[in-house]
């Protein structure tokens, strides 16, 4: 069982917050992470930057581990005005929680993939688990 999924599985009871500022502030911690590592590989992927599959296989180490505990802080409707989280992430929680759980296997999945180095299978996958990421930016997400 690779690390990831035992911190998907051991982080399945949120944090509890006591101010909304403190879930804010570590959703917005999270997923500026996830955009770091997404942002290098897509610029492999683009030829922005030469592939390194070393470097790679580590950002896609580092976005499965944090895709384990993408839904850490939307336990509870937490906002505050600079949140950018929509409201719909509540209304639509179990939608919400499955495209989280999706985004999470594709990442394991991109893990696997980038580990053996193949161009080719490292960019379809990484289209996959990027697909699976942004489904919740539209129905979830203020720009």
């Amino acid at each position: 069982m690779s690390l990831a999924v035992i911190a998907f599985n051991v982080s399945a009871h949120s944090v509890n917050f006591d101010k909304d500022e403190d879930a804010v502030a570590l959703r917005k911690a999270h997923m500026h992470l996830i955009g770091t590592y997404f942002g290098e590989m897509g610029d492999m992927i683009k030829g922005k930057l030469p592939y390194d599959a070393t470097s790679f296989s580590a950002d896609a180490d580092r976005l499965a581990a944090l895709s384990s505990w993408s839904h850490e802080g939307f336990a509870e409707k937490r906002l505050t005005e600079d949140s950018k989280s929509k409201p719909a992430i509540w209304e639509k929680k179990a939608d919400f929680d499955q495209k989280m759980k999706a985004f999470h296997d594709q990442a394991l999945k991109l893990q696997q993939v980038a580990a053996k180095g193949d161009m080719g299978d490292v960019r379809a996958q990484f289209k996959a688990t990027a697909e699976t990421c942004g489904s919740c930016h539209k129905p979830y997400k203020y720009k």
